[in-house]
Parts: structure tokens; C-alpha cells; sequence
């Protein structure tokens, strides 16, 4: 867990948090973010399951993407040094911003999904926009809210539910990102008659998100060793 943590974050044990005297594999801010893209993500696969929808309309597009900038801000004016940011206010700023990606997305992945189904994409104006009723957004924006709620309270244990969870979804979004682009990328090549399986989309995916993974680690370790 802690070399998954490694490979993405600086685990500074001050911007991290603690169950039982064990700090998770990331800092606060890349817990919230990466539990928060894949709760988010997972969520919308469930609701949509049957179908890929279209992006929503403009204005919900625009919420979710203010809702992503108070990650950037806190974290640009902490290391700034012009403000001193808290755990807490990495772990709500980073869900909000993790779920708000995964909505961003989800069109996307979904359409990809669809793709290694083996499923004809239906037409874009046959196509249902995704948080089409009013609702659906205040709904979804609830995940982040109750996200960091529940990671707040230190009881024996929390860390052996939330350490593993926090490295699945480290692992999870990386798969989930390589996966929309090599099938989209491979759905492009379709177009030039390249025709590849569903299983060869799944595995180029698979190997891509380890591999960053295991680059970004090694990296990592020699930016730590050049530095001493």
C-alpha cells in the first residue's frame, strides 16, 4: 500500500491522515481526490448501466467544474505559503474535486465501455443527458460530503478498511483512465479498419495503468535519492 501511495504523492506525514498512529498511503488532499473520483464513478456506472448518455447540459458542466478549482486553490495557496490549509480542508476539497473529475468523465468511460461490449453507440440525439433530472446533481454531490464525513472518526481498525480502499481506488482510477483512452484510441484505429478484441483493449489498459505506476514509482525513489 505504502509503495502504490509512493508512486503518486510526497506522503508527508503532516498532510496525511492517521488511524491508530499509521498514516494512509497519501496525503489527505490525493485520499480525498482518489476516493472521491472512484465512489463518483462507480456510482454513475451503477445509475447508468444500461446505456452511455450524453454530457449534461452547460450549466450543470459548469458546476462541476468550479467545484474541482477549490483543490487547486487550497493546495496552490498552502504551498504558497500565503495560508495554512488543514487535513480536513484537503480531504473535502480533494472529494469534491475527485467526483466532480469522475462526472466529467463518465460520458466518456462510458462510451468506451460500450465499445468493449461490443455495442453499437447510439446516435448522440437518441441519447439521454446524463443528470438530466433536477436532482441528480445535489444527489451526487452528497458522495463527497458523506465521504469525508465518514473518514473523519478515528476508531480501532479504520485503517485497515480505509488504507486498502484509499490504494484500490489509487489502482482503480489509474485503470479507469487508461481504459477510456486505449478504447478510444482503438475505436479511432477502427475507423482506419483495425479491429482489435475487447480482451486486447482490457489488457493494453491494464498494463499501461501498472506500468505508469511502477514508472512513477521508480522515479519517485531516484528524485528522493538526487535530492539528498
Amino acid at each position: 500500500m505504502h509503495q502504490v501511495g509512493y508512486s503518486i504523492c510526497h506522503q508527508l506525514p503532516e498532510r496525511s491522515l492517521h488511524y491508530g498512529g499509521r498514516a494512509l498511503p497519501v496525503c489527505a488532499r490525493d485520499t480525498g481526490l482518489f476516493l472521491g473520483f472512484t465512489v463518483g464513478l462507480v456510482v454513475l456506472l451503477v445509475a447508468y448501466r444500461h446505456f452511455a448518455p450524453r454530457y449534461p447540459a452547460w450549466p450543470k458542466i459548469l458546476v462541476l467544474a468550479v467545484l474541482i478549482l477549490p483543490t487547486f486553490f487550497d493546495a496552490a495557496t498552502s504551498y504558497a505559503g500565503l495560508r495554512e490549509s488543514t487535513n480536513a480542508v484537503r480531504l473535502v476539497t480533494g472529494a469534491f474535486a475527485g467526483t466532480c473529475v469522475a462526472a466529467l468523465l463518465f460520458p466518456l468511460a462510458a462510451h468506451a465501455l460500450e465499445l468493449v461490449r461490443g455495442r453499437e453507440p447510439a446516435e448522440p440525439e437518441a441519447e439521454a443527458r446524463m443528470l438530466e433530472p433536477w436532482w441528480s446533481l445535489p444527489a451526487l454531490l452528497t458522495l463527497p460530503a458523506v465521504l469525508s464525513l465518514a473518514m473523519w472518526p478515528r476508531w480501532p481498525g479504520a485503517f485497515w478498511l480505509w488504507a486498502p480502499l484509499v490504494t484500490l481506488a489509487i489502482v482503480f482510477t489509474f485503470l479507469a483512465l487508461n481504459f477510456t483512452l486505449v478504447a478510444l484510441v482503438f475505436e479511432w484505429l477502427k475507423g482506419l479498419e483495425v479491429a482489435p478484441s475487447p480482451a486486447l483493449i482490457t489488457a493494453v489498459a491494464i498494463a499501461a495503468a501498472f506500468a505508469e505506476l511502477a514508472l512513477s514509482n521508480r522515479l519517485h525513489w531516484l528524485a528522493d535519492r538526487l535530492l539528498r
